[in-house]
C-alpha cells in the first residue's frame, strides 16, 4: 500500500521539478543575456543582448524547453520504455492507432480550437482583464513569428516534452498509485492548467488538458496526444491567422457555430472507434 501511495508523490514531485525547471530555465537565460551583454559590450551590449532576445522569442522558448526536455524524456525511457524494452513498447504505443484515427484527431483538433472560442468569449465577458492580460501575453510570446525555429518551438518541443511530462509519467505515476482514469486524468488536467501560469490559459488547457488525457488512454499510446497537441496549435496559431486575415466575421462565426456540433461527433467516433476496424484496430 505505501508502494502504492508512494506514486502519488512522484506524480506531485514530478510537476513540482516541471515549474522549477521551467522557471529556472527563464530566470537562467535572462541572467546569461545580461551576462553576455556585459561581455560583448557593457551596458550597451546588454540591451543589443536582450533586443536580440526579444526578436528572437522562439529561440527562448526553444532553449527554456531544452533541460525540462532531457531530463523528463530520460526519465521516461528509463521508468516505463526501457523495463520493457524498445521493441515492445513501440509495439504497444502504436496498437490501436490507424489512419482513421489521425484523420480523426486533426479535425477535432479544428473543431475544439473553435469551439474554445466560446469560452474564451465568455472569459472576456465575466474577466476582462485577465482576457486582456493573455492578449498581451500572447502578442508578446513569439507566438506568429513564422520560421523553423517557430515549428520547433510551437509544434514539436511543446507536444513532445508536455506529453512526456502530463499524460506519460504524471498520469501514469498517478494509475499506478491506484487512481481511476477519470481522476489521474482530472488531476493532470488541471496541473496542466497550472503549468500555463495565467488564468485564461490555464482554464482553457486544463480542458484541452483532460481531452488529451483521454486520446493517450483510449488509444494507449502518447502519440496520439502529442499529434492532437501539435494540431491544436497549428490551428491555433498559422491557421486561425489565416483566417482572420482571409475570411469575413460571419464566415469565422458560422465556423466556430458548426465546430461544437463537429466536436462532440468526432469524440463519438473516436471513442467507438469508427473506421478503427477497417485497418483491424479497435
Amino acid at each position: 500500500m505505501m508502494k502504492k501511495g508512494a506514486n502519488y508523490g512522484i506524480a506531485a514531485m514530478i510537476f513540482v521539478i516541471t515549474m522549477i525547471l521551467i522557471n529556472g530555465a527563464a530566470i537562467a537565460l535572462s541572467i546569461g543575456t545580461a551576462v553576455i551583454g556585459i561581455i560583448i559590450g557593457g551596458g550597451t551590449g546588454v540591451d543589443m543582448a536582450y533586443d536580440f532576445l526579444t526578436n528572437h522569442l522562439n529561440l527562448y522558448s526553444c532553449m527554456i524547453y531544452v533541460i525540462p526536455g532531457i531530463v523528463f524524456l530520460l526519465w521516461y525511457f528509463f521508468a516505463f520504455i526501457e523495463p520493457v524494452g524498445v521493441s515492445i513498447f513501440t509495439d504497444r504505443q502504436t496498437r490501436r492507432l490507424s489512419p482513421a484515427c489521425f484523420i480523426w484527431m486533426a479535425v477535432l483538433a479544428f473543431a475544439i480550437q473553435h469551439t474554445l472560442s466560446l469560452l474564451m468569449g465568455l472569459i472576456a465577458v465575466m474577466m476582462p482583464s485577465a482576457m486582456e492580460n493573455y492578449a498581451e501575453l500572447m502578442e508578446s510570446s513569439g507566438v506568429t513569428q513564422y520560421s523553423t525555429v517557430w515549428v520547433i518551438a510551437t509544434l514539436v518541443l511543446p507536444p513532445l516534452v508536455e506529453e512526456t511530462i502530463f499524460r506519460g509519467l504524471i498520469m501514469q505515476y498517478l494509475r499506478r498509485g491506484g487512481a481511476s482514469f477519470i481522476v489521474a486524468n482530472l488531476i493532470q488536467a488541471v496541473l496542466f492548467g497550472f503549468f500555463h501560469m495565467n488564468i485564461v490559459q490555464g482554464i482553457y488547457t486544463a480542458i484541452f488538458g483532460f481531452l488529451l488525457g483521454y486520446l493517450a488512454w483510449r488509444y494507449d499510446s502518447l502519440l496520439a496526444p502529442m499529434t492532437m497537441h501539435a494540431l491544436f496549435n497549428f490551428f491555433g496559431t498559422a491557421v486561425v491567422d489565416l483566417e482572420n486575415a482571409v475570411l469575413p466575421d460571419f464566415m469565422l462565426g458560422l465556423i466556430i457555430m458548426v465546430s461544437v456540433p463537429i466536436t462532440v461527433i468526432v469524440i463519438v467516433m473516436i471513442h467507438f472507434g469508427i473506421a478503427d476496424k477497417k485497418w483491424g484496430r479497435s
